[in-house]
């Protein structure tokens, strides 16, 4: 009997990343090379984003509709997973940093916690972890249930599909550095004040923020915005750059890094994980909270040639362990393993 592998994924939301996507667009790549048909998996998407109790309920709902030997959860619809009638249930988590956000009630902390984490995961034997990092993090939220596997698969990223002339084109002479994200816990403040001090040209990838608001009252900064951009324009800026920064003080895998790496620029990130073991060597590490650390990192990256050649060169060999086809290959290992039970 021909085998089921079902991914059932969120709906993409308007104006926000879709590193997710990215990530599994990369991985079904690799699985149409390395899965035999039996495992080839099946992509439903639910209908609605999630904004609310009645669009959790339509994707609940849709959930239901699911049959399979082996579903897979990706994405914020971890409430989902025990509608799914399926022998096996996977979930990937990428992330659980917004359930312990101070922003936060407590009240609302506690139903996230248990929405997002502790009802589906009663329900689920596997969960696969985008890094060891958010492993460690999951099981201090929720210890595993007995018999409930945990196991660490990374993101995969996708490969170049550009070419070096598609580039996007700022309107400025200075030198680019291309910041990823806006969120508070993308360091913003600091790598802009180290831009001030450097005089060079700050693109942003993000939604506008108060902080950013702030920031662009405080000085004349050269910086740029760039909201809700498209796969290709994401490359066309990391074409366009000549370093990156991403450091971040919390991330659940740090996806950039690896990006960076695949267009052959130097990235500044945090000596922290998991950004330092999945960065293998191939940029530069600082220290997310010292805004001098960030200020030379970023000075070596856009003037040590050297340095940014050893750095380029240790990213390309890095990038090969989270390929679409290397990823693809830990996936298909986990189906068979859990189809064989």
């Amino acid at each position: 009997m021909k085998s089921s592998v079902t991914w059932l994924m969120r709906h993409p939301r308007a104006k926000t990343n879709h590193s997710i996507e990215r990530c599994f667009e990369a991985i079904d790549g690799g699985m149409q090379t390395v899965a035999p048909p039996a495992i080839q998996p099946m992509v439903h998407v639910v209908p609605r984003p999630t904004s609310g109790l009645f669009s959790m309920l339509q994707n609940c709902w849709a959930a239901l509709q699911i049959q399979a030997d082996i579903a897979h959860i990706t994405g914020d619809i971890h409430y989902v997973l025990p509608f799914v009638r399926a022998k096996h249930r996977i979930l990937t988590m990428h992330d659980v940093g917004h359930v312990q956000d101070p922003a936060h009630s407590k009240l609302k902390r506690w139903l996230l916690l248990f929405i997002w984490f502790k009802w589906p995961l009663r329900h689920c034997d596997t969960v696969v972890c985008v890094s060891q990092k958010t492993r460690e993090r999951l099981g201090k939220l929720v210890p595993a249930i007995p018999g409930q596997k945990r196991l660490v698969i990374p993101a995969a990223i996708r490969s170049q599909s550009l070419e070096a002339s598609d580039a996007h084109r700022f309107p400025t002479d200075q030198k680019i550095i291309l910041q990823m994200g806006t969120a508070p816990n993308k360091n913003l403040a600091r790598v802009w004040s180290a831009c001030e001090a450097l005089r060079c040209h700050l693109a942003i990838v993000g939604p506008p923020t108060d902080e950013l608001n702030r920031l662009q009252a405080r000085g004349p900064l050269s910086h740029s915005l760039h909201t809700n951009v498209s796969d290709e324009e994401l490359e066309r800026l990391y074409l366009g750059c000549d370093a990156v920064a991403f450091v971040s003080t919390h991330e659940g895998f740090g996806m950039p890094v690896i990006e960076a790496q695949v267009f052959g620029k130097p990235c500044v990130t945090s000596a922290i994980e998991p950004m330092k073991s999945h960065a293998g060597g191939g940029a530069i590490l600082v220290d997310p909270k010292n805004e001098s650390d960030i200020q030379e990192a970023l000075r070596n990256a856009l003037n040590d040639a050297e340095l940014c050649a050893r750095t380029i060169d240790k990213g390309r060999v890095n990038v090969h362990r989270f390929s679409g086809d290397e990823v693809a290959r830990l996936h298909v290992q986990l189906y068979r393993e859990l189809l064989e039970r």
